[in-house]
């Protein structure tokens, strides 16, 4: 009981973190737009053009290759009321994050940009053993000789995406752009939980119940840019267009099973059900941007609108007979809401080599419904809502050295949100319900590092100028 608290936590951080597919800025790309929270609509000066805007690639002085500036990040989360009113408990993590890479080349006179980035990756194998048996349990089994108990929870999300952008001017002012990303998509989650215990007169009773799913994605996901520029500042139109899914597959396993109470208690179902209709929807999303030079620095402004989702079954999920007077009803369905976010930065020049900056933008969470393991696994069919509303804080500095751009800096994200309890009512520590006093805070450092490398004939020409 004692380790439960932290080892459910590190369950609760990576379901966040699955819940952050509607948390629309969660991970940022592109080495300044890091450092000006994603609020580079209207202004991106790196290959995080592909993802932002386009058409700025007309922008881009130079050809070259960037790394993504992120690399480790720090996060916390604590849970408050869980045992009680006013109990809290916490755990900390340190680990990758999602990056990219790519480049930007000429061909037939035209700007074209390649990128690499991983929108989300996540992954954890989460194991609980305990020889204390609950008092649930001890009511039933008051004489029993011993008792094993185990939760087991694997979750994985990843996302990778490979991007082609082209741009072109249309005038003096004007740049248009769009970017097809790829998109290889794979999210899996599944959970066991058993009892076993061995009775006074040798005989035993073992309960396992199984709940799990898989579902795989390709599909391709447009953007569309345009880029003008005033006399007083550059603005820019960015348009993420919805998914346009091409393959899917998905797969459900659910098991119940009862053994050593006697044939009025002792059940066995196992279903393995494979090639299940299935979906995954990302909405439309409208985003427009300003960078607004003064003096010798430059504000940054964003707001995004992203549409919402209506109510849709991520799995379509047959009804089970477990043996009730009427089937079970599987709930595995998605629903997401219309969100706003705003940001605001801001571009410092402290000297012609070495630019400051400082940024913050909000992230709400659009999730009204989401699909995970939760939903499979809890016993009433309720479904279990995760996520919750961010605030990104970021500062640092671009370098300039005679043969690279070098970036440094930090990012802070801090949010909260609704959070399940570990505890049933009757002390089960091993079935996971919900409880609405219980709440959740996040808290997440990501150090930054990158390095931008101009193609080495262009820079070897001008270093020998």
């Amino acid at each position: 009981m004692r380790f439960l608290p932290l080892v459910f936590l590190v369950l609760l951080n990576n379901t966040f973190m699955c819940a952050q597919q509607a948390n629309y800025k969660f991970n940022i790309f592109g080495n300044r737009s890091i450092l000006l929270a994603g609020n580079v609509t209207g202004s991106v000066t790196d290959l995080g053009l592909a993802y932002y805007n386009p058409a700025r690639l007309t922008q881009l002085e130079t050809t070259g290759f960037a790394i993504n500036a992120k690399a480790y990040q720090f996060s916390s989360i604590s849970l408050t009321n869980v045992f009680g009113e006013s109990s809290k408990v916490s755990n900390n993590d340190f680990d990758g994050v999602p990056n990219m890479a790519g480049a930007t080349f000429n061909l037939f006179g035209t700007r074209f940009a390649y990128t690499f980035l991983t929108k989300l990756d996540t992954n954890t194998d989460l194991n609980y053993t305990t020889n204390t048996m609950s008092n649930a349990l001890q009511d039933v089994f008051p004489n029993h000789e011993k008792y094993s108990g185990a939760y087991n929870l694997k979750s994985q999300v990843k996302d990778e995406w490979m991007g082609l952008t082209w741009a072109e001017k249309i005038g003096e002012k004007f740049s248009f752009g769009i970017t097809a990303f790829g998109s290889a998509y794979r999210y899996s989650e599944g959970s066991t939980l058993s009892h076993t215990v061995l009775e006074a007169d040798n005989t035993t009773a073992f309960y396992q119940k199984l709940a799990g799913f898989t579902q795989r994605s390709y599909g391709l996901i447009f953007k569309v840019g345009a880029n003008y520029n005033i006399k007083k500042a550059d603005i820019g139109l960015n348009i993420s267009l919805p998914y346009i899914e091409i393959y899917k597959e998905a797969s459900f396993n659910y098991k119940n099973l009862i053994s050593g109470l006697g044939p009025d208690y002792d059940v066995f179902y196992d279903y393995q059900l494979k090639e299940l209709d299935s979906k995954r929807k990302e909405p439309l999303s409208v985003s427009l941007g300003a960078g607004i030079p003064y003096k010798q620095h430059k504000i940054h402004i964003n707001i995004d609108y992203v549409t919402g989702i209506s109510t849709y079954q991520r799995i379509d999920i047959p009804n089970l007979d477990l043996g009730e007077t009427a089937p079970t009803v599987v709930h595995f369905n998605e629903e997401r809401k219309a969100v706003v976010n705003f940001g605001l930065g801001a571009e410092i020049n402290i000297k012609d080599n070495l630019q400051s900056f400082i940024a913050f933008s909000t992230d709400f969470n659009g999730f009204t419904t989401n699909a995970n393991v939760f939903d499979l696994s809890n016993p009433n069919n309720k479904e279990l809502n995760l996520g919750g509303n961010f605030m990104h804080l970021s500062f640092g500095t671009d370098w300039k050295l005679n043969w690279a751009n070098a970036i440094f800096g930090a990012t802070y994200t801090g949010g909260s949100g609704s959070a399940p309890s570990p505890f049933n009512p009757d002390g089960n520590p091993l079935d996971v319900t919900t409880t609405p006093d219980t709440h959740a805070k996040y808290a997440r450092w990501q150090f930054v590092v990158g390095i931008e490398v101009p193609f080495i004939n262009q820079k070897i020409k001008s270093l020998i100028k």
